[in-house]
């Protein structure tokens, strides 16, 4: 995958269908400049229209509910391994990780008309050194680097703004939960109890659980369901490999435990939920 990667409408239009899920390989944002998108976002109803940005996580499953043939979007897409080798952010992960997980919050999303208005500005001259035919200059990657990063300061300068009205929380309990969350990453498929992320933060159980709760207002549990449920849906969609197969990939004792887990969060059987739907991948569309 390149550094930046920026697909449109049309790009869009010729994969993506009402009811299928968005499954993102990379880091998005989606760039609505005109149109309606609805979606459901780990199951929850959002509607974004006109002017919005809408930041996709991997973390997350996303079905498309709903869109309008008027739909203008830029979708820009970044490899985060290439970026945080060529480039140095200077905000904490933690404003990330509000940003990014703040979905349930529609209205985060909704910058002022002019700061919209010069952001996809900014977009759109990314667009066109990322795709031009022409032949490289000597500072193509420079410029693309330096477009790349003023358009993730001015997101993260309107949206962190938008977030000061939060609570402000301790600074070591934030650690202990982006070091939580990036343990899960790694290890959801084999580590399923919170004794094993414990132990590799050097805490208690009981404080894992404060700091996560406290920070996230969700529980460390969840996001170690939310992991092995997104991966799962992933495998069920996106290959041909049977439930045994899958069950055994993700390290469940056996097909019945991965079954009643996977109903008891979704409501049904991985048959059922495999039959029902389909899985575009946005960086392919």
């Amino acid at each position: 995958m390149p550094l930046i990667k920026i697909l449109t409408e049309k790009d869009f239009f010729k994969n993506a269908k009402e009811g299928y899920l968005l499954r993102p390989s990379g880091n998005i944002v989606i760039f609505l400049v005109k149109g309606l998108m609805q979606m459901e976002i780990n199951g929850k109803p959002v509607s974004y229209e006109n002017e919005h940005i809408i930041l996709i996580s991997k973390k997350n499953i996303y079905k498309i509910i709903r869109f309008t043939e008027t739909l203008k979007m830029y979708i820009l897409i970044h490899n985060r391994e290439i970026t945080r080798e060529k480039i140095y952010f200077n905000f904490s992960r933690y404003d990330v990780y509000q940003i990014i997980n703040a979905e349930k919050n529609q209205n985060i999303f909704k910058l002022e008309k002019k700061a919209f208005s010069q952001t996809v500005g900014l977009v759109k001259l990314l667009n066109y050194h990322v795709n031009q035919n022409t032949k490289e200059s000597s500072f193509q990657e420079q410029i693309i680097i330096a477009l790349f990063t003023t358009i993730i300061y001015t997101l993260m300068d309107s949206l962190a703004e938008k977030l000061q009205s939060e609570t402000i929380l301790n600074t070591r309990k934030e650690e202990i939960t982006l070091q939580f969350i990036e343990l899960v990453s790694f290890h959801f498929k084999t580590e399923k109890e919170l004794l094993f992320y414990a132990k590799q933060l050097n805490i208690s159980i009981k404080y894992l659980f404060i700091c996560v709760k406290e920070t996230t207002k969700t529980p460390p549990t969840e996001f170690i369901a939310n992991a092995l449920l997104n991966e799962a849906k992933t495998l069920l969609l996106s290959t041909k490999n049977t439930i045994y197969i899958i069950a055994s990939e993700l390290q469940f004792s056996d097909q019945y435990a991965f079954g009643k887990f996977f109903k008891k969060h979704t409501g049904l059987s991985p048959k059922k939920y495999r039959n029902k739907n389909e899985i575009v991948f946005l960086d392919t569309i």
